[in-house]
């Protein structure tokens, strides 16, 4: 069901499972508030023009929520709002090369274009670690990243330890993280990982047969067995360790495979368990998703989330990582200035050194930064991105979901519309209403375990280290209750 629009309130209906919620999105705050179905279906009269029907009843009850409404603090943006430049971190393309051979590879087997497969040098390494050190504030966040970079660890062992070193020298905290599609992740690496605080992040689409149909070796032998294992052995000594919570896997399915997206949760959750569980889109050339696609899509991430409704009261945690994205920035009121990190707060070095807004345009010499020999936050102004906020450009500055989105990425605008600024409409829709059934979910999590999903999210946004590379924007705490 379409919104409902009146003045800069919006109305949305969600039901999944016979169970319908009711919401407010105020635009000149982002403030979300729940309401009831009476409060709702006055605001679809006023809508309809029907306000000469309303009973005085019904009157009293609107006023009561205008009057509420305008004692809520504006957010103060402006169509020519200023981001300063920055750089929280930045993912090092360690290798350009890969053992796998994924169906769907947008990097060209991990080659990025190069004729031949290359590994990072430990030089190179050095300057990329000595640029983000310089150039981030106190915390820096290095990302290890492919290819697969595993096939580089020597190196990788070699770049910790310098980058400790130096980030000590300077007085700075350094986080490391890595992208693997796990087959080289054997206990010794693991065990390295981890103890030097690693988040890691591994690919696995599932069950064996879909995986090994979607990620075989580059001679085409299956993976998922050699996979499994090395992650059921990366979570329980990330138990030992204390290093859990750092811990996700995904899943990449291509648009005949979305109707598979519960199973292939449900698999990930019953044979691994892993704290954060994440399923995304292969990115295809346009056409290749449909909206009857991305609706077999929704009509799963609807069954994700009554099953994470059920096991919450054992779990205490939510495993669906957009859904945990979702939860939190509603919790927490926090107003991202961008939707998309690339080029703001993060960068991508590739294995000359080169530097990109983010690592899926590795390769695209037009949308090239700069060098680690020459670089400086200056060069951030050459990605055309950075003129943009949702706040300043259409369609995204009258969509109601631009507080909230996710599902804006400047490389998918420009493989499916060719504008770097503009999202699919197809896109656009998924995230509205994907959208839609995370409000459902944190409304009914309130409803059953209102203590313990309070709990929950305030450890979530107290922990949400630095994983954010938007700048945020203060504005007080919302509340849907």
């Amino acid at each position: 069901m379409e919104p409902i629009k009146i003045l800069d309130i919006i109305a949305l209906r969600t039901e999944i499972n016979n169970i319908k919620k009711y919401f407010i999105i105020h635009d000149s705050s982002g403030y979300i508030l729940e309401i009831d179905e009476g409060i709702y279906d006055i605001l679809k009269k006023l809508k309809e023009e029907k306000n000469n029907k309303l009973t005085e009843e019904e009157k009293i009850k609107l006023n009561e929520l205008f009057r509420y409404i305008n004692e809520l603090p504006p957010l103060q943006l402006t169509d020519d709002i200023e981001l300063p430049l920055y750089i929280l971190g930045g993912s090092l393309n360690i290798s350009q090369a890969c053992n796998f051979s994924c169906i769907y590879c947008y990097a060209d087997r991990g080659l990025y274009g190069n004729y031949k497969p290359k590994l990072m040098n430990f030089e190179i390494a050095k300057k990329s670690v000595d640029l983000l050190l310089q150039k981030s504030n106190k915390v820096t966040i290095i990302t290890f990243f492919g290819g697969e970079p595993l096939l580089n660890f020597e190196t990788i062992k070699e770049v910790v330890k310098y980058a400790k070193r130096r980030a000590n020298i300077l007085n700075k905290d350094v986080v490391f993280t890595i992208t693997t599609n796990g087959y080289l992740l054997t206990p010794e690496i693991a065990d390295f990982l981890l103890e030097n605080n690693f988040d890691i992040n591994i690919s696995l689409d599932g069950y064996r047969e879909l995986h090994n149909k979607n990620r075989p070796l580059a001679d085409g032998s299956p993976t998922y067995d050699v996979v499994a294992s090395n992650i059921k052995y990366t979570l329980k000594r990330a138990k030992e360790l204390g290093r859990f919570r750092g811990i996700s896997i995904k899943a990449t399915l291509m648009p005949d495979q979305v109707k598979e997206a519960y199973r292939v949760y449900k698999h990930i959750k019953k044979e691994f368990n892993p704290p954060i569980i994440a399923i995304g889109f292969a990115t295809l050339s346009n056409g290749a998703m449909s909206k009857k696609h991305v609706d077999m899509y929704l009509k799963e991430l609807r069954k994700i989330a009554i099953d994470e409704v059920r096991t919450f009261g054992e779990l205490n945690r939510i495993l669906f990582g957009d859904f945990v994205l979702q939860l939190t920035d509603i919790y927490s009121g926090k107003i991202k200035a961008q939707h998309c990190g690339a080029g703001f707060g993060s960068i991508a070095i590739d294995v000359e050194g080169d530097i990109y807004p983010c690592q899926r345009f590795v390769s695209f010499k037009n949308f090239k930064l700069g060098n680690v020999d020459s670089f400086s936050l200056k060069d951030l102004l050459k990605f055309e991105g950075q003129k943009y906020t949702p706040f300043n450009h259409e369609p995204c500055k009258s969509c109601w979901l631009k507080f909230y989105c996710h599902n804006f990425c400047y490389y998918d605008n420009i493989i499916y519309t060719g504008k770097i600024t503009i999202p699919q409409t197809l896109s656009c829709y998924y995230a509205k209403e994907k959208f839609k059934i995370g409000l459902w979910l944190y409304s009914k999590l309130y409803d059953e375990y209102s203590d313990k999903f309070e709990e929950y999210l305030q450890k979530r946004t107290d922990i949400s280290r630095v994983s954010r590379t938007q700048v945020v924007l203060s504005r007080t705490l919302s509340k849907t209750r």
